[in-house]
Order: C-alpha cells, then sequence, then structure tokens
C-alpha cells in the first residue's frame, strides 16, 4: 500500500486508502504504519506471547490461544509476533507459518477436517519451507490421500503439488458446499491427517536446524471468524463449541508451537477451554482505553496513542478542520480501531475537500448510530447496558449467551488492566439505549 501513496496522505482518495479498515498491514507497510498500543492496553500481549515460545525448551510445545473483538488489530499484531519470532534474538531464531485461515477456507463454517488440512497446505505453499516439504515422501503420501478423498466427490486436482494446493484453495473458498463435502469423506481420517501433519512438521524442523533455525511456529489468523450458530442436534451446544471446545484442543498432539485466533466470545468460557488445554495461555487483545472507567473523562494517553496512529497514514492537519473534530472521532470511534479508521474513511467520502468538523464526524457517528439502532431496539438487556456503562461490568447473573452477543456484534468493548467493559459510543447514540436509562423511568 504505501509504494502506491505518498504518507501521510493529503487528498480523499489517498486517505481512504491509507485508513481502508478491511486491509491488513504486512511486509513494510507493518513495519512503517504499526504503532505500538501496548501502553494504552495494559502491557505488550504480543511480547508475552514471544516469549512463552522464546523461553520454552525443545520439544515442550504450546497452543497459545489469542482473542479480541473484530477490528482491535488482531492481524496486524500476529504479523508483528511472525517477525519478532524472526528476528535473530540471543542466538535463537525461528520461522513462523503465517496462515490468514481465509486463504484457504471458507472461514464461515470450519471445523478439524479441512483446518489441518488447510495448515499442510500453508506449510506446503511456504516460501522458505515449501520446496524442502514438498519433496519430503509424507507429503507426497498426504497429498495422494487428498486427491483419493476429492475424487470420491468429482473433484479432480493436479497431482503436482504446487498447482493442485493453489487449485484446492480456490475451489474450497469458492465452490458452494465443496468444503462440507471434503470434510464428510476425510473426517474418518483425522487421525492419519494429525500424524502426517506431525511427520510433516518433524521433516521441516530437521531442514531448520540445519539453517540455524531453532524451531517452527505456526500462526493461525481470522479463525476467530467462524460463525457461532447453534448445532442441529438437538442439544445447547454451537459451532464455536464444537470446534474450539472439543475439536481444537486435538491439535496439543501435533508437536509445534501454535497461535490460533479464536472469538472473543469464548473468553467467557475459559474454564471448559483449560479443562481441555493443558497449560494453555489465553491472551485478549483489548480496545484502546479512551477515557476512564465509569466517566466521561477522556483518557489522554489512549487519546494521544491513537493520534499517533493515525498521523502515521494521514495528515491529521488537512484531514480535520481542528484538533476538537480529531479528538471527536477518536472518542466516538470507542477505541476501535477498525472504527476509527470508518469514521475517517466516511467523513473523507462524505466531504472530500476534507478539513472534517466535529459537524462532520457526528453526521458519520449519526449514521453509524443508526445501524445499531435497527440492531438494539426492542432488546430485553437494554437496561442493563446502563449498569455496564456506570461499573465497568456486567450485571451479576448475567445471561453469557447474551455477554457473547453483546462482544460479537460490538456493542460492549472490552478494555485493559484488571478487565472492564463499556458500552460503544454508537450504542450509545442510539434511541433504544437513551429510552430504557432507569433514571429517566416513571416514579
Amino acid at each position: 500500500m504505501t509504494e502506491e501513496l505518498k504518507l501521510p496522505a493529503r487528498t480523499a482518495r489517498d486517505v481512504r486508502a491509507a485508513c481502508n479498515p478491511w486491509f491488513d498491514l504486512e511486509g513494510k507497510d507493518l513495519v512503517q504504519l504499526r504503532v505500538d498500543l501496548s501502553s494504552v492496553r495494559g502491557g505488550d500481549r504480543v511480547e508475552r506471547m514471544e516469549e512463552c515460545i522464546r523461553d520454552s525448551l525443545r520439544g515442550n510445545y504450546q497452543v497459545q490461544l489469542f482473542s479480541g473483538h473484530v477490528g482491535s488489530g488482531k492481524s496486524t499484531e500476529l504479523r508483528w509476533l511472525t517477525r519478532e519470532l524472526q528476528t535473530n534474538k540471543e542466538d535463537r531464531v525461528y520461522h513462523a507459518v503465517f496462515i490468514d485461515i481465509q486463504d484457504y477456507l471458507d472461514v464461515r463454517d470450519v471445523q478439524i477436517p479441512e483446518l489441518l488440512t488447510a495448515i499442510i497446505s500453508a506449510i506446503l505453499d511456504d516460501p522458505a519451507i515449501g520446496p524442502h516439504a514438498r519433496a519430503s515422501a509424507t507429503a507426497k503420501k498426504v497429498w495422494k490421500d487428498v486427491l483419493g478423498w476429492l475424487k470420491s466427490i468429482g473433484v479432480t486436482l493436479d497431482a503436482e503439488i504446487p498447482v493442485g494446493v493453489a487449485k484446492l484453495k480456490l475451489s474450497l473458498k469458492t465452490s458452494p458446499g465443496l468444503q462440507k463435502r471434503y470434510r464428510e469423506v476425510s473426517w474418518d481420517h483425522v487421525t492419519g491427517l494429525m500424524e502426517a501433519l506431525s511427520d510433516l512438521i518433524q521433516d521441516v524442523r530437521t531442514y531448520l536446524v540445519k539453517q540455524d533455525v531453532h524451531d517452527l511456529v505456526i500462526i493461525v489468523d481470522k479463525l476467530d471468524r467462524v460463525e457461532r450458530l447453534p448445532l442441529n442436534d438437538g442439544s445447547e451446544r454451537t459451532t464455536h463449541d464444537l470446534l474450539f471446545v472439543e475439536q481444537l484442543p486435538h491439535i496439543q498432539n501435533v508437536p509445534a508451537h501454535f497461535v490460533i485466533t479464536i472469538p472473543v466470545t469464548l473468553h467467557f468460557t475459559q474454564c471448559r477451554l483449560r479443562q481441555e488445554f493443558q497449560g494453555i495461555t489465553d491472551v485478549v487483545l483489548p480496545m484502546v482505553t479512551v477515557h476512564k472507567r465509569g466517566t466521561d473523562t477522556p483518557d489522554e494517553a489512549g487519546i494521544q496513542a491513537l493520534t499517533r496512529l493515525l498521523q502515521r497514514r494521514i495528515d491529521t492537519s488537512v484531514v480535520f478542520a481542528d484538533e476538537d473534530a480529531l479528538r471527536h472521532a477518536i472518542l466516538q470511534s470507542g477505541g476501535c480501531l477498525r472504527d476509527l479508521f470508518r469514521i475517517v474513511t466516511t467523513g473523507v467520502l462524505n466531504k472530500r475537500t476534507l478539513s472534517l468538523t466535529r459537524a462532520d464526524v457526528e453526521d458519520v457517528v449519526k449514521e453509524f448510530a443508526s445501524s445499531m439502532e435497527r440492531l438494539l431496539q426492542g432488546r430485553g438487556f437494554l437496561r442493563d447496558l446502563h449498569h455496564i456503562v456506570k461499573t465497568g461490568s456486567f450485571p451479576e447473573k448475567f445471561d453469557d449467551d447474551r455477554k457473547q452477543w453483546l462482544l460479537y456484534q460490538l456493542v460492549v468493548l472490552e478494555y485493559n488492566g484488571e478487565t472492564w467493559y463499556d458500552v460503544h459510543p454508537f450504542a450509545r447514540r442510539t434511541r433504544a439505549f437513551r429510552e430504557a436509562d432507569p433514571a429517566k423511568a416513571p416514579a
């Protein structure tokens, strides 16, 4: 992105590109545009994950589960972790395979057979280790098995691994129903897939050690985007229960370090995760604090951190009419990076001459609040949202399913330090929220 733009951006077109809320930072963009927000997020979670891996003895492999709201910057932090692991520190350098699972699967509906297949495919795809991995007997055998399963459902792929893997990625993502049919024919072979992945990793590890690389780390991003739907089996279980609590723990049998994104909603089922994962490290990336807990007092440290983040991308003196407009945009984002970018990009789309005023920002926020209004109207928990605003916590015995829904929909946001919650400014602006204020209830 930065090769095409002159940063900081000063035109409407360039500002919208520089603040594209759906663009993942990588390569030079990652180094140039990422801002370390750990000081306003309650600590450096990426450094902590890195240290867990670097401090492990060889053979003591860990699965670290990484969660956070959509738009909190998880992908950026995981790509930064990849970069840091591949930096030589204290004579140790790792090779990290970063897997954007959306490149391999329809991420809305994922279970363990296709997940294992995607991880194997990513290793075979990897520029540094792929050529060696593809030449191994393990890779040739597992690819032959995959071809056989696909052929049984009427899909023919190239026997040549690089070409076949590329076509498999495209087919699973775009062919309606294929991922589910592949799951059905490969389900009885999950143990074999797990063993093949383990053997392939060992082959690669032996190769890496000869290249003076200490070990291998597999980072799986975007798996948290699996949709949470009820299972049609008469139980109260969901697709999240099935994948993350019942199936994913089997990945511990694979001898490698894993960092895997999981939905932030599973933060409320930690006891179940800890029962299934041995020595689990569960890391949550919170939003940036932009106001003090339980008050409307701005948090200046958080505001300044997000100002620096924007200034890496845009000329704030050109994009905003004054500091008041800039601060208003930051405060109304609730510290959600993606929503901050959405406010900026929508604002310059509405006013291409730039110089956004507070009123211009307000118009954008009202637009987003209208969308939230449709989501919240008639909900039975609206009075409870006011409890969250005042206390920073959910009411006692608040239903876990509702907690998960509120977090998933970004109605309620999680913040740092001792862990506290607040209602998103967009939700606070809705009529549904205002009319549910207990203070306005008739005596």
